[in-house]
């Protein structure tokens, strides 16, 4: 190959259509312009990413009609990625129709990982989630989807299995228990899900995923007044919960390797006697994350009752997040670790 010759030009086009894949669509389409070989390899891209995110921006005619004109071009058969992220603002020109006809647009391509996001300013400016995305012929090609700011309807209209399906992220989505119960019924190899800010939810159990595969539950942000968070499915090897008011539940799991629990602060007249019963119930795992709440408890556990947590015995990594506290709250702490017997490892993150 001669000096100055472009080198990345003569690659193949299915290398070159996955370095693509690492741009925006809009950064992918503006390489047309390097040279003729360029100009059509974006159309077979296996990924679509349009971000429309600005915010206080309503989209204009002419970005309604790039969306439109990318998706009527675009000629890949199968899409491995396809991602839509919008502010309100930016969706508000944007029907119902339209959205549908851009999820509709990513099944039909068998698209393996779909993220749509609709940043709200309040819930009842969800956008319905439509049917299509239930009742399509291409849903057991779904892996991955992950949805922001959308209205289940109840008794969604399930054709077919979500045959496929190993992770599913629910952001600030109206959606209630008996529709969240039903629809995770079709999902017979579900290996994770987050729920974050739902706020209809008033209680989940992890045993709705009766497939038995779910390993991975997140449960962020739900505050809702009396929301139940029951974790009582046998397969789950990990669960992380982030909420002031969440009432936990955790059955004596041998499953569970490691747990993640974040809230602002202890509230003893609360909380004592569950937050004492669900840490015996994970007096097993191996890591076991936590913040300021945990020495608090320590603390009071000590003063109350006189009395320190000497059961962890398998735990091998602590990871503490966020500032420290009180001195006697540290002093419990530290009494807390000296009698973890299989401590390997103490993670500190002040920053959280």
């Amino acid at each position: 190959m001669s000096e100055g010759q472009d080198w990345i030009s003569v690659l193949p086009d299915e290398i070159l259509h996955h370095i693509l894949s690492f741009l925006t669509t809009k950064q992918s389409i503006q390489t047309c312009i390097l040279s003729k070989r360029w100009i059509d390899l974006w159309k077979f891209t296996p990924v679509i990413d349009i971000q429309m995110a600005t915010p206080y921006h309503e989209t204009t005619p002419s970005e309604r009609t790039f969306i439109h004109n990318t998706l009527t071009q675009h000629q890949a058969f199968k899409l491995h990625k396809f991602s839509l992220d919008f502010s309100y603002e930016a969706l508000y020109a944007v029907a119902n129709v339209q959205l549908q006809h851009y999820i509709e647009f990513a099944i039909s391509r068998q698209v393996q990982i779909l993220s749509v996001s609709i940043e709200l300013l309040f819930e009842y400016f969800c956008y319905v989630l439509p049917n299509v995305f239930y009742s399509h012929d291409n849903v057991p090609s779904l892996e991955q989807v992950s949805l922001k700011g959308f209205l289940f309807n109840p008794n969604p209209p399930c054709d077919l299995p979500f045959a496929s399906l190993k992770a599913l992220c629910l952001f600030d989505c109206a959606i209630d228990d008996g529709t969240l119960k039903g629809l995770l019924s079709y999902f017979p190899v579900l290996e994770s899900l987050t729920i974050d800010l739902c706020h209809r939810l008033l209680n989940f159990k992890a045993s709705w995923c009766q497939s038995m595969t779910l390993k991975h539950l997140v449960v962020r942000c739900m505050d809702n007044p009396g929301f139940n968070l029951e974790i009582d499915s046998s397969s789950l090897s990990s669960f992380k919960v982030d909420g002031n008011t969440v009432k936990i539940s955790v059955s004596s799991l041998s499953s569970i390797d490691e747990a993640k629990i974040f809230r602002s602060r202890y509230y003893p007249y609360m909380q004592n006697f569950d937050t004492r019963t669900w840490l015996r119930n994970l007096a097993h795992v191996k890591k076991f994350g936590v913040n300021s709440w945990f020495s608090q408890f320590l603390a009071r556990e000590y003063e109350v009752n006189n009395n320190g947590w000497k059961i962890f015995e398998n735990l091998k990594v602590f990871a503490w997040f966020g500032p420290l506290g009180k001195e006697c709250d540290l002093i419990a702490l530290i009494d807390f670790l000296v009698h973890c017997p299989s401590l390997e490892k103490i993670e500190i993150d002040v920053s959280s």
